[in-house]
């Protein structure tokens, strides 16, 4: 069975970002959803079709950051067939990174298939140790310079605002038993806010952004996808080509609005 809907997770898991200390930019907790199409696929690629929506839900918890993503995804099979799958990703991060949760529920024609929980944690040290409780207990551990989902986007952010061209790093974000990956990002040069955009989260500065996720677990050189994404900088994303090699998944805003702070006094 494809696990896509995982791999699409781990993408949007990193644009959610954290709160930072003199920053031009002000992360927005907000709620989008967004279309998803087949834009293109190779010759040969035994995926034919794909279509779906993926609800993304992003708030503050004063202490910390929840996100929560449901997708609703079908794909056609060129030998022909269908599959629909459903998956819900939500997450706790405190805000200064060091504390994580994570629950993932995959289904497929209706029926649980895959359920994984568990908590990490970092160190003083920069390394981290995460524990599963589902499907079954075990843990590993995390090298230095392991980074959660919302530090990941502070970091790229930051990266983008001093004018950096690459940044990689480790990232563990539990969509997956094997779930750390090194991330590779190309930041192109940030563009001007939009005077004519309809919603006011998207009149905001943005940066072309590609990111390449390689899987540590299976030791290849080459990346497992790659992705295309206009990352403004308040954390929205408009945008999204998912490119898994065969084909290429897009995603299109089609819902947007901003959430309430809560008053954390």
């Amino acid at each position: 069975m494809l696990h896509v809907a995982a791999r699409l997770a781990a993408p949007f898991a990193i644009l959610a970002g954290l709160t930072a200390p003199a920053a031009a930019w002000e992360i927005a907790p907000h709620r989008a959803i967004y279309e998803l199409d087949m834009a293109s696929a190779r010759m040969g690629s035994q995926v034919s079709d794909v279509g779906g929506q993926m609800l993304f839900l992003w708030e503050d918890s004063c202490d910390g950051w929840t996100v929560e993503q449901r997708y609703r995804t079908s794909y056609l099979f060129a030998e022909g067939g269908e599959v629909d799958q459903r998956m819900t990703y939500a997450t706790w991060e405190s805000k200064d990174g060091r504390d994580f949760n994570f629950t993932v529920r995959n289904a497929t024609g209706g029926m649980t298939d895959e359920e994984i929980r568990g908590v990490a944690v970092i160190g003083a040290d920069g390394a981290g140790r995460v524990d599963f409780r589902m499907p079954e207990d075990h843990a590993e551990n995390l090298p230095a310079g392991t980074l959660f989902p919302t530090a990941h986007t502070l970091r790229l952010l930051q990266e983008a605002e001093a004018g950096g061209r690459f940044f990689v790093a480790y990232m563990f974000a539990g969509t997956e038993i094997d779930g750390l990956s090194e991330i590779s990002a190309v930041i192109g040069e940030q563009q001007p806010a939009q005077d004519d955009a309809e919603n006011a989260l998207l009149a905001r500065p943005f940066w072309p952004v590609q990111l390449a996720f390689f899987s540590l677990s299976e030791g290849n050189s080459e990346p497992e996808y790659e992705m295309s994404v206009t990352l403004y900088d308040n954390g929205v994303i408009d945008s999204m080509l998912i490119n898994y090699g065969d084909f290429t998944v897009r995603a299109r805003l089609a819902e947007l609005e901003a959430l309430d702070r809560p008053d954390c006094r």
